[in-house]
């Protein structure tokens, strides 16, 4: 048991060591915080405006392929 806690102890400190040093303070941090809250907030609506987009051209292909599948069956001579 106290084998698998020092190993527990040793992954913690080298995550720890991995991490990027701290710039600034907590002051600055909370503003990067912000800052990349409001550029995925960005990302979030430009990314939800192209689903719709996608939505409605998937849709119009639909339409489409319903047309062309109809005036293919219209085209058979009835057997």
């Amino acid at each position: 048991m106290s084998a698998a806690l020092v190993k527990a102890a040793k992954q913690f400190d080298a995550l720890v060591a991995a991490l990027p040093p701290s710039e600034g303070g907590e002051k600055a941090q909370l503003k990067r915080i912000a800052e990349l809250q409001a550029e995925n907030d960005a990302v979030g609506q430009e990314l939800q405006k192209q689903l719709e987009a996608a939505v409605k051209e998937l849709k119009q292909v639909q339409e489409l392929f319903s047309q062309a599948a109809d005036n293919c069956l219209n085209l058979k001579k009835p057997d």
